[in-house]
């Protein structure tokens, strides 16, 4: 196994800047090169890593001439999202590891190709989904899957964002590009974490959606049916004043809720229950677990398999909204 990782970035824009903030805690991360069309981003990311600014050689604007020139082991993709497909089976085809942002790709048909194109190269794809890494995230899926709420019969979710005034004249208002609006991008987020939590898969979707005069889906109520006596809704606001974000799990034993960073616990007949952080497991990132699988010192916790379900319950929901009609997952 190397020492150190050597990694390349395509796409140098604003997300960039938050996974090269956590690389500065993996003493085994090396940033090599960056590709963005906008050379000029890419050289400003060189300049605070401290690479030498070099055209052809540490910056590009073509992410296919980093691939071909620059010696490396891993790749983190941060491109709109329409680009991740190609992006990913190009980086497994040289051989390389792979962070992607979400969503990792936007169709379950490409979804299904990536994990195949994974497995052929034996290299991990991991998408960057941090709810799975966050102390108070997998204290709750902790929980769930131990039974501690007894049989789960309820979960509400709710993401709620200035999405839509933040987006704006953007890329991820461009269907082409981004693939869908909030639900897609922001939302993700909400329906990742639900089914990694839940311990049984959806099967069948209702939704209602609107864009607000945009071309992509602002808001979306997303009802669902687990196997089994499950039911749930997932709600993406787009167009709310702020952030915010929040989860409940309804079981037959007791409830967990999530909201303001806080986790409350109530069990039936018993006073409800502010979890301390200490009680938590400790937090890390996707960047610091990546290292980690590359170097093989743990498995993969956010695998290709895991974004496929989120795609299909997506299209899934777009497809419901569209038609009126309850959709089927499938997985």
């Amino acid at each position: 196994m190397p020492k150190e990782v050597r990694l390349g970035f395509i796409g140098a824009g604003g997300i960039a800047g938050f996974h090269l903030q956590n690389l500065k805690e993996v003493p085994e991360a090396k940033v090599v090169a960056f590709a963005d069309p906008n050379l000029d981003a890419a050289k400003k990311r060189a300049q605070e890593v401290g690479l030498p600014v070099r055209e052809g050689e540490t910056v590009f604007a073509d992410w296919q001439a980093m691939l071909e020139r620059v010696e490396m082991e891993g790749v983190l993709i941060l491109s709109p999202h329409a680009y991740h497909f190609e992006q990913i089976l190009a980086a497994l085809k040289r051989g390389l590891a792979v962070l992607c942002e979400k969503p990792m790709v936007i169709t379950s048909e490409q979804a299904r190709k990536v994990i195949a194109a994974a497995k052929e190269a034996g290299k991990p794809v991991v998408v960057s989904y941090q709810r799975r890494f966050q102390s108070a995230f997998r204290f709750i899926r902790e929980q769930v899957r131990k039974g501690v709420l007894g049989e789960i019969t309820f979960v509400e979710a709710t993401i709620a964002q200035d999405w839509q005034q933040l987006t704006s004249g953007t890329w991820r208002q461009v269907p082409e590009l981004s693939g869908g609006g909030m639900l897609m991008d922001s939302g993700s987020h909400m329906v990742d974490f639900v089914l990694w939590a839940m311990p049984s898969p959806p099967t069948k979707v209702m939704a209602v959606m609107n864009r607000c005069g945009t071309p992509v889906d602002i808001n979306a109520v997303v009802s669902l049916q687990f196997e089994g006596e499950a039911i749930g809704v997932l709600v993406a606001m787009g167009n709310f004043t702020h952030f915010e974000e929040r989860y409940t799990f309804v079981g037959t034993e007791g409830m967990m809720r999530l909201e303001q960073g806080q986790v409350v616990w109530e069990q039936w007949g018993k006073e409800r229950k502010v979890v301390e952080a200490t009680e938590m497991p400790l937090s890390s990132c996707p960047d610091c677990h990546f290292v980690d699988v590359v170097l093989g010192r743990a498995e993969n916790e956010s695998p290709p398999q895991d974004a496929l379900k989120v795609v299909a319950l997506t299209e899934a929901a777009y497809h419901a909204a569209a038609t009126g009609q309850a959709r089927t997952i499938v997985l």
